[in-house]
């Protein structure tokens, strides 16, 4: 009896970003955020926030010579009682450091760190941080991110 084995070479996830699979197009499949804000019923104290984003919409453009980059995303979190809407925007040149753990996108205004939690040619996790102020309000909001996208 001849029995055949088939072998599946599925590559581990890495910590770090390569060159050659993020370039392209991704797409934000999941959005985990936490953070803190003031607390709207008592502004000298602050809300702490987490969840899953919701109404999810986002892409990451990532392209080589010259190296630049841009990102859109934006998702709604649940913060109890209201449901609030966070974006982030931005475009510009990317470079790699720490090691290609980190990935930098730099429009000369603000930069965006975004680092490296598990990295598959069609499938990543990355975080990051950043604070968002809406243009109509007095509040800002400090907020980790956590996204998973897909080529």
């Amino acid at each position: 009896m001849i029995m055949a084995i088939s072998c599946q070479n599925n590559p581990d996830p890495t910590l770090q970003f390569n060159r050659q699979d993020i370039v392209g197009e991704w797409t934000m499949v999941q959005v985990a955020y936490s953070g803190e804000m003031p607390n709207p019923l008592n502004p000298s104290s602050l809300l702490q926030f987490s969840g899953l984003g919701t109404q999810l919409l986002g892409k990451v453009n990532i392209y080589e010579m010259p190296d630049t980059g841009n990102i859109n995303i934006s998702f709604v979190a649940d913060l109890g009682s209201i449901q609030v809407p966070v974006s982030m925007e931005s475009s510009g040149i990317w470079t790699l450091t720490n090691n290609d753990s980190t990935l930098v996108l730099d429009n000369d205004s603000v930069s965006f760190n975004f680092v490296m939690l598990s990295a598959l040619p069609n499938e990543q996790v990355w975080t990051t941080s950043f604070i968002q102020i809406p243009a109509d309000s007095s509040y800002w909001a400090d907020i980790d991110l956590e996204l998973t996208l897909v080529k």
